[in-house]
């Protein structure tokens, strides 16, 4: 099954983000065949409204983070506790959270807590830059932030992201994206994992979901600013059902 993930980040204010969710729902109800699993991960202010509209059977919920306890004295922290029933995922490890102090230990702490309330964790790796370490530098995190699960039991939803492709012109390249995700099941495989999940984000748009989704390593696509309105939605969404399709053909 293929898996469309749309991160909303910090750009819809509450009211925006219930509208394009509502008529993006409506879109894929209206949608001739199979739907790949499609996730989206509002802010956080637009959670519980959105999963008030939300059919679960179109669409999966997901937050952008989580903190590792299930309640506590963090100011400004949402626990895996308060989420575990209003979504289905929770992000990990996005490189914009590493960048502002989230380390390895924090995200495996993190992936643990998310999986034993009951959610799948969503993990961001990938390399800071495309230098002859990438894959080294991607394989480390994924290990260092599966270091507390137990994959085989409670496996994760890899998102292969490398940071210098974020927000770039042009994404990574389809033979490196298809190396690293190569790897990474690799990984996953050897960790006890039976179907590995591995997903491509990094500047995805409608123009070059093709690109990705045609890569028989990767099971689907992640995007932000190329799904932050209904027509690019809808059509990665697509593009992702199409490849699916042809793969299980």
């Amino acid at each position: 099954m293929g898996y469309m993930l749309s991160n909303w980040k910090m750009y819809p204010a509450r009211d925006e983000a219930v509208a394009l969710f509502a008529r993006v729902q409506d879109r894929l109800r209206r949608a001739a065949g199979e739907l790949p699993v499609v996730v989206v991960c509002p802010p956080v202010v637009s959670l519980t409204t959105i999963a008030g509209i939300a059919d679960r059977r179109l669409v999966r919920l997901g937050a952008q983070s989580c903190h590792w306890e299930a309640s506590g004295p963090y100011t400004g922290e949402t626990s895996p506790a308060m989420l575990a029933g209003l979504v289905d995922y929770v992000m990990v490890g996005h490189s914009e959270r590493r960048r502002t102090g989230e380390t390895d230990e924090q995200i495996a702490r993190k992936v643990a807590a998310i999986a034993d309330h009951g959610m799948t964790p969503i993990l961001f790796v990938g390399e800071e830059e495309p230098t002859d370490a990438a894959a080294e530098q991607t394989e480390e995190r994924l290990e260092r932030g599966l270091a507390l699960l137990d994959v085989a039991s409670r496996p994760p939803l890899v998102v292969y992201e490398p940071t210098w492709a974020i927000g770039a012109d042009e994404p990574a390249g389809a033979e490196h994206v298809e190396q690293l995700a190569v790897r990474l099941k690799q990984r996953l495989a050897r960790k006890g994992a039976q179907r590995p999940t591995v997903i491509y984000g990094g500047t995805v748009s409608a123009d070059n979901a093709g690109r990705f989704t045609a890569i028989d390593a990767l099971d689907g696509v992640g995007a932000t600013r190329g799904a932050l309105d209904e027509d690019g939605f809808v059509a990665i969404v697509e593009s992702v059902a199409r490849a699916d399709a042809a793969k299980r053909a």
